[in-house]
């Protein structure tokens, strides 16, 4: 309780600390004028509680143990152990083993819970770390689907009123223009009997070569309709409408009309709820001139200072938006936050690795003292003897890799399948191997680091001293 005490108080103010850093990185995140961090009381108690709580439920049976043990049973020295035959020892197996092998398997088996608590404990180490981890792997992801899968244009160029179609070509003359497609955006409100989704109904063009509709799922390209609309599925399962029904558009521009239009196709996407129509098909059903507002243009980079004059100079022109631009804002916001989330958790992964080997390493070592010295007196070298110290933690090890990497996934998929699917967004699950192997070798280090500094302890063993212990 002592030690938990000082471990709680520590806790404390890094929360603290890092409540505060983490309020202040939102602030500037979402540009809020006013952010106040203010902690309940009630946070420190509950932390302080279950790390207290976590505590003696570890300690609780070695001193139950302990307290129940009478005075005169803890004067006596402790039986000799009942050793027998394992079911191992009579394979073929055993006979390929050597002998340190065979006495370092042997005392995992003596020992089920604490190898098994050892396990749990590193794979945890892994499972958190991937989990961090994973996300710049998902942003990746999500980032080569929407801005490069999708939108292929260099630039956007928004104008201040919608223009008609023969305009086009104003834009194909610009100087470093290599195409230019037309793109129609209007506010509009979607309806399905009770059901309604006040978004975008975007006008493309069925032969769309800048900004095409991809569905991430089927990794396909779609081409819009001649008549109907392509809705997302996040959209659809919003309304309840499928392939073959019919919904009522409210469009809130110009004449304001409200359409019945069928549902042609559903596409999965990560960003917003789209909903597509044919260009020329929305033009039709506003009872308007073919026209659009936007324009996607494909240019030579070289030439950008001289596009740029042309646009700035063009009065029809409100607003340019740069593919490059939004890339670069949407990769450097997501991922500072991501790597300072990452280092984190990689600090409380290794930091846990470091402390259940430690532990099951100090252990092993104070309780089998008496044993590896009678090994080292009988002819055994310290290279053997540190083979069967460190042997029990690399075989633990190799067994928490797999259940590391299965419980990162499980959590990585909990989080993004709970938290991260919303109107907004989805975020896509994507783990690349290379961040299983980071993780795994990251969190396998700093076991390993902590295995060797109790193995120095093996070659400073007092031979003399230990076998005059009485344990």
């Amino acid at each position: 309780m002592a030690i938990t005490s000082v471990g709680i108080v520590l806790g404390w103010g890094v929360g603290a600390w890092f409540g505060r850093f983490n309020t202040e990185m939102y602030t500037t995140l979402f540009n809020f004028p006013l952010l106040i961090y203010r902690p309940s009381p009630d946070i420190f108690i509950i932390g302080a509680l279950i790390s207290l709580g976590a505590a003696l439920t570890g300690t609780l049976s070695a001193v139950s143990q302990a307290a129940n043990l009478p005075a005169a049973e803890a004067m006596r020295p402790p039986s000799p152990v009942s050793f027998k035959h394992s079911a191992l020892a009579d394979t073929r197996l055993a006979r390929w083993l050597d002998q340190p092998t065979r006495i370092l398997l042997r005392q995992l088996a003596r020992r089920p819970v604490r190898s098994t608590v050892t396990v749990f404990g590193v794979a945890s180490a892994i499972s958190v770390l991937i989990m961090a981890m994973h996300w710049m792997d998902s942003i990746d992801h999500l980032v080569e689907s929407y801005f490069f899968d999708s939108q292929r244009q260099d630039m956007m160029v928004g104008l201040a009123s919608p223009k008609a179609s023969d305009t086009l070509r104003t834009f194909e003359h610009l100087p470093g223009v290599l195409a230019a497609e037309p793109l129609r955006i209007v506010a509009a409100k979607f309806r399905k009997g009770n059901r309604m989704h006040r978004g975008a109904l975007q006008g493309v063009e069925p032969d769309a070569h800048l900004q095409i509709i991809n569905d991430v799922r089927k990794q396909k390209q779609l081409r819009v309709p001649a008549e109907g609309l392509v809705l997302g599925t996040e959209l659809a399962a919003k309304l309840n409408v499928g392939i073959g029904d019919k919904i009522q558009v409210e469009v809130l521009e110009g004449r304001r009309p409200t359409l019945t239009l069928p549902v042609t196709d559903l596409v999965e996407t990560y960003i917003d709820l789209p909903a597509y129509i044919d260009i020329a098909e929305l033009n039709r059903q506003l009872r308007e001139r073919p026209s659009f507002e936007f324009v996607n243009l494909l240019v030579d980079q070289n030439q950008l200072p001289s596009l740029f004059t042309e646009l700035k100079n063009t009065p029809s022109v409100a607003a340019v938006m740069l593919r490059r631009a939004a890339i670069d804002g949407f990769v450097d916001t997501a991922g500072e936050q991501i790597l300072i989330f990452t280092n984190i958790f990689a600090m409380f992964s290794c930091v846990l690795g470091f402390g259940v080997i430690y532990n099951s390493t100090r252990i092993a070592l104070s309780e089998r003292g008496r044993e590896l010295a009678s090994l080292r007196v009988l002819g055994f070298s310290t290279a053997a003897i540190s083979y069967i110290l460190i042997g029990e933690v690399a075989f633990l090890i190799l067994l928490s890799i797999p259940l590391g990497c299965f419980g990162g996934w499980s959590i990585a998929w909990l989080l993004i399948t709970t938290a991260f699917q919303n109107e907004l967004y989805r975020m896509p699950l994507v783990i690349n191997p290379s961040t299983y192997v980071n993780a795994t070798l990251i969190v396998v280090i700093a076991t390993l680091v902590s295995a060797a500094i109790v193995q120095r302890r093996v070659k400073h063993l007092d031979l003399i001293a230990v076998l005059k212990t009485r344990e």
